[in-house]
């Protein structure tokens, strides 16, 4: 399924001409990289150091086939590789959860088709490079492996920084196992990865380094986040007029205090709905399949509270919430599906468009998918109706501990 998608995009013109965006910028950063230069000293670069090899490869791979094909080629059969090795990550958790061959089968076909779900946008970025080692890091967990869950989170966070909300769930249980000598070990495992990752170029780049952090942090609120499609709902109900400004990587964001007063309140309601997710399932009965409902709904939070939502960042919940299972997991997958089609209806196409602030239509669709996965967060963080329900109808699908 999966292959079938990555080739629809890839080789289909109504998707294909659209194959561009970041991926552009990734050429350059790779072509410098081996040429050579040194990242965040001799050039500028915005992304985390655990991304380099991804816009490195390409270009060694390219050379490796005697120049056949273009870095856009192979960046796309990088991530090809990425995503299937996501399944198979993805395919070892379900079979630690003791999914059903149909439920697995399900699982599997959701994950593998985003691509087409989502449109051109998955595979111009490399954000299953990161889903990846998120996807690895759950598997460990279910395998009671808490030491490599952290080790795989840590890899996948030097790239991009969400893997790192998975830690966590790997350090409790670890400090439930072998208190104190577990949680060093699996801190250690972290600490060891990220430090290889990021390390040398603390000491060879640290002020570049820092201008990469501060990028981030200085972003404003991203015109697709939860946030700015509020405004866009007062600017398209009330008149509000909105300042709409270029922002890092070919992005654009609000300017002003309003937009900058409510990303800092949503930064602290995603703390304080992380924090509530992670006590609820620390307190609960901490099944397998609470412990993937928990995973995903942390990073669905990250999502939803972000100042920044890239419609790429939806990539991440693909690996994720198709491992939910029971009837909340029928609902949280059919509600992903739908927040991965909405989205391909402006994104690539009319992105600009929406941006502008000039399509009402458009406006109201942003609103819409952010509502919708707002909906997902909340079946996923409260799901306890919904399975109460389920055993009502049906005994036997009660959970057993």
């Amino acid at each position: 399924m999966f292959v079938a998608a990555w080739s629809a995009i890839s080789f289909v013109p109504v998707y294909s001409q659209w194959l561009f965006g970041d991926a552009r910028y990734y050429a350059n950063w790779g072509y410098f990289i081996a040429s050579h230069q040194t990242p965040y000293r001799d050039f500028h670069i915005e992304y985390p150091p655990g991304s380099l090899p991804v816009f490195v490869a390409p270009v060694y791979l390219r050379k490796l086939f005697d120049y056949h094909g273009t870095y856009f080629f192979w960046l796309r059969a990088e991530l090809l590789v990425f995503g299937l090795l996501a399944l198979v990550a993805m395919a070892v958790a379900l079979r630690f959860l003791g999914a059903s061959t149909r439920r697995a089968y399900a699982a599997l076909a959701v994950a593998g088709a985003t691509p087409v779900i989502l449109g051109p946008i998955a595979l111009f970025h490399y954000d299953y490079f990161a889903a990846m080692f998120t996807a690895a890091a759950v598997a460990a967990l279910l395998a009671r492996r808490g030491v490599l869950a952290c080790a795989f989170a840590a890899a996948g966070a030097s790239a991009k920084i969400f893997p790192a909300l998975i830690i966590p769930f790997a350090l409790y249980e670890l400090w439930r196992s072998g208190r104190w000598r577990g949680l060093g070990k699996g801190a250690a495992a972290a600490g060891l990865v990220l430090a290889a990752a990021v390390g040398p170029f603390l000491v060879l780049a640290p002020h570049g380094l820092w201008w990469a952090v501060h990028v981030e942090l200085v972003r404003p609120l991203e015109v697709e986040s939860t946030g700015a499609s509020l405004f866009g709902m007062a600017h398209v109900l009330g008149g509000l007029h909105l300042h709409v400004v270029p922002s890092s990587g070919g992005s654009h964001g609000l300017a002003g205090s309003a937009p900058k007063i409510l990303s800092d309140v949503l930064a602290l309601a995603m703390v304080a709905v992380m924090v509530a997710i992670y006590a609820r399932w620390a307190r609960g009965s901490r099944t397998a399949d609470e412990l993937v409902a928990a995973c995903a709904a942390v990073v669905t939070a990250y999502v939803v509270f972000s100042k920044v939502f890239s419609p790429q960042y939806l990539v991440w919940l693909a690996v994720l919430v198709p491992l939910v299972g029971g009837r909340r997991g029928l609902v949280a997958s059919t509600l992903l599906v739908v927040v991965l089609a909405t989205t391909q209806l402006w994104e690539p196409y009319r992105y600009a468009e929406y941006f502008h602030m000039s399509s009402t239509y458009l406006i109201s669709l942003v609103f819409v998918r952010n509502v919708l996965l707002l909906a997902l967060l909340g079946v996923l963080a409260l799901p306890v109706p919904l399975e109460r329900h389920a055993e009502k109808l049906d005994p036997a699908r009660a959970t057993v501990v």
